[in-house]
C-alpha cells in the first residue's frame, strides 16, 4: 500500500481546493492511504545543526505532498527526504513572483521585505528540488516546472457548490475583493459605471471600501455585508444576478485558474469575464461570455440586465458545465499524480511534459 501524507498550506480557500478537499474526494482504494494534515496537525521533525536541516525524522510516507512551500527549512528537507526514497511533490496554484505590489501577499513572499524565513525564491527552489511539482493551470508550468517534472491538476468543485438555491435578478456583482484584486477593476473601463448610471445595480462580495473608485464611481457600492468561509462562499455567489470575473492582462493573472467564473456557473449565475487563458479555456464548454474593451463589457452586461430569459439560458448552460467539472468525478487525478511521483522518485517514471 503507498501511503501519502498531504500537508496544504492552510484552511482557507487555496487549501481547500488544492489539497484538503482532493484528498477527501480521492476514491477510496485498498492500494493507497492518503492522509490530509491541517495547518495545526504538522508534525514534520527536521533535526537541526544550527541553522542548518541534517535530517528528517520518523518518515512515515511514500510521498509527502506540500503546497505552497515557501519556508527556508522545509526547501531544506527536500532532498533529505527524497534521498530516504521518498517522493516529495509540490503543489502551487499561484505565481506569487508576479502579485501585484499593492497585494498584502507580495510583501510577505517578498524576499527582502516579509519574513526572512519565507519567500518566493523558497518556493522556486522547492519547485526544482522537487520529484513533481502540480499546478493549476499550464501556464504555471513555465514558472515552476521547467524542468520536465510538472502536472497540471485543475480546479473543480466539491458537491457544497451544487443545487444551491439561486433567484433571478438584474445584479451585477462582483465576487471579489479589491484587496486581492488591485488592478483588475480596470479590466472593464468605464463599463460598470454606466451600468450604474443607466440606473442597474451593482454590488461586490468583498469588503467595498475602494471599490467604488477603483470601477469608476461616485461612491462604493453596497457590499456583502457579512464574513463568509469556504463553506458559506456558493451561497454568497448566488446572491448575484449577473457576475463579472475581470483580470487585468498582467503575468499573474495569466497564471490564474477558471475556479471563479466555475463558481458562478455552478450556482447559476450568468457571468462576463476578461479574455484570460484559463476563463477562455471554460468558455470553450460554451458558458459565460468573454469581454476584452469597456464597449464590450458593457454591451454583454446590459444585454443580461435586459433579459431575464438569456439569463436563465445563460445560467441553465454554466449549471450543466459545472456538473462536469465537480470533484467528486475527477479526484482519482491527484491520486494519478501522487502515484506519478513515486513512480518518478523510483525511477520507473518518464516525464513526458
Amino acid at each position: 500500500m503507498t501511503k501519502t501524507l498531504v500537508y496544504p498550506a492552510d484552511s482557507a480557500g487555496c487549501g481547500h481546493f488544492r489539497l484538503i478537499w482532493p484528498g477527501q474526494y480521492a476514491p477510496a482504494d485498498v492500494d493507497h492511504e492518503v492522509t490530509v494534515l491541517g495547518p495545526q496537525q504538522r508534525d514534520l521533525m527536521l533535526k537541526m545543526d544550527g541553522e542548518r536541516v541534517v535530517d528528517v525524522l520518523d518518515v512515515k510516507a511514500d510521498v509527502y505532498v506540500f503546497q505552497r512551500l515557501t519556508h527556508r527549512l522545509m526547501v531544506d528537507a527536500i532532498p533529505i527526504l527524497r534521498s530516504k526514497g521518498v517522493a516529495v511533490v509540490v503543489d502551487v496554484d499561484d505565481d506569487l513572483s508576479s502579485i501585484h505590489p499593492r497585494n498584502p501577499a507580495h510583501d510577505a513572499y517578498h524576499p527582502r521585505r516579509g519574513d526572512p524565513h519565507h519567500s518566493w525564491e523558497n518556493l522556486k527552489r522547492a519547485c526544482r528540488e522537487a520529484t513533481l511539482v502540480t499546478v493549476s493551470t499550464p501556464a504555471l508550468l513555465d514558472v515552476y516546472a521547467r524542468h520536465g517534472r510538472g502536472h497540471v491538476l485543475y480546479n473543480y468543485l466539491p458537491d457544497h457548490y451544487f443545487g444551491v438555491p439561486h433567484e433571478d435578478s438584474d445584479v451585477v456583482g462582483w465576487p471579489a475583493a479589491l484587496q486581492s484584486h488591485p488592478d483588475d477593476p480596470s479590466a472593464v473601463g468605464a463599463a460598470v459605471a454606466r451600468l450604474t448610471a443607466d440606473s442597474g445595480t451593482f454590488r461586490v462580495l468583498g469588503t467595498p471600501a475602494g471599490t467604488g473608485a477603483a470601477f469608476g464611481l461616485s461612491a462604493d457600492p453596497q457590499g456583502l455585508g457579512r464574513v463568509v468561509d469556504v463553506f458559506g462562499w456558493p451561497e454568497a455567489v448566488a446572491e448575484l444576478g449577473i457576475g463579472i470575473a475581470p483580470l487585468a492582462d498582467t503575468r499573474f493573472n495569466a497564471c490564474k485558474s477558471w475556479l471563479k467564473p466555475l463558481e458562478m456557473s455552478a450556482v447559476g449565475v450568468p457571468w462576463v469575464a476578461s479574455p484570460r487563458a484559463e476563463y477562455a479555456r471554460l468558455a470553450t464548454h460554451g458558458v459565460g461570455v468573454l469581454a476584452d474593451s469597456s464597449r464590450r463589457w458593457y454591451k454583454e452586461l446590459d444585454r443580461l440586465r435586459r433579459s431575464s430569459a438569456l439569463r436563465e439560458e445563460r445560467a441553465e448552460a454554466g449549471r450543466q458545465v459545472a456538473e462536469s467539472l465537480r470533484l467528486r468525478h475527477h479526484a482519482w487525478q491527484w491520486l494519478e499524480a501522487w502515484d506519478r511521483a513515486l513512480r518518478l522518485q523510483r525511477g520507473q517514471g518518464v516525464l513526458t511534459g
